[in-house]
């Protein structure tokens, strides 16, 4: 089986046109410091090379939660729902329990705090079958929006693999979605997270419920150096969502400087 999941892998390397290099690296001590197991897969586009550390988890298809925020905003621009990012979207009074989210939102303030009011609302003037086309048009995970119409990238069976984000990132990042460079070009402003002096860090976190007791934890998107992009991907499995929230930006950041992409 395992070799089966390996060759199913690279025959989707090949079918995606990327990574001639494969290299495994050990990241597993930056995951075991917080008490996590997970995944880290990696694509530079200059060398052709993929870096990866635990390559089955990879390839494992899990809920993209606030992951799908990404194309989810691209898809709210094209469908007019909101008209641009500073657009006021009004709070309606329900008090949630992250008290960022207790006001009106613009569509920058929504993918910043994962305002998830915000984009249940978009999702029910959009309607399910507009996003089966774009997940379907955007190659994007299984494609299975099979579970709540408003909710459905955060319970259900859509299920997204640290692999398949980091194809889908590289076409959004190539303006190679079948939507508006405008549209994207609003987005890929919105998820920048952090600037160095020769780097700048995009991404967006998702954390989706497993079970009673587990969560997937998520952080993708890609590093900008020297106009060279890095695309990546990490996972991991917690029990106390809370506990390692922050933790999805510490690993990926203490591989990233490992790998020199990117200095403190």
């Amino acid at each position: 089986m395992k070799n089966l999941l390996s060759l199913l892998f690279l025959l989707s390397l090949v079918s995606l046109g990327y990574a001639q290099k494969i290299t495994e690296r050990n990241f597993k001590p930056f995951f075991d410091r917080y008490g996590v197991n997970g995944c880290f897969v990696l694509f530079d586009e200059a060398n052709n090379e993929l870096i990866r550390y635990n390559p089955a988890i990879c390839d494992s298809g899990f809920i993209p939660a606030s992951t799908f925020k990404i194309p989810h905003s691209v898809i709210a621009l094209e469908e007019g729902v909101v008209s641009d990012t500073e657009q006021v979207i009004p709070w309606n009074g329900h008090e949630w329990p992250v008290k960022k989210w207790n006001h009106d939102q613009t569509l920058r303030t929504a993918i910043k705090y994962s305002c998830v009011w915000v984009y249940t609302g978009f999702a029910e003037k959009i309607g399910i079958d507009k996003y089966r086309k774009y997940v379907r048009a955007f190659d994007y995970g299984n494609k299975n929006l099979n579970g709540p119409p408003t909710r459905f990238w955060l319970a259900g069976e859509f299920r997204i693999s640290a692999n398949q984000q980091i194809a889908f990132l590289r076409k959004f990042y190539y303006d190679d979605l079948p939507v508006s460079k405008e549209s994207i070009d609003k987005v890929r402003k919105l998820i920048v997270l952090e600037k160095g002096d020769d780097w700048t860090l995009s991404g967006k976190t998702g954390g989706g419920v497993l079970n009673d007791n587990d969560y997937i934890m998520w952080l993708v998107g890609y590093v900008e150096k020297d106009n060279h992009p890095y695309f990546y991907a990490m996972n991991f499995v917690s029990d106390d969502f809370n506990g390692t929230s922050q933790a999805r930006y510490k690993i990926t950041k203490d591989i990233l400087m490992e790998l020199k992409i990117i200095e403190p």
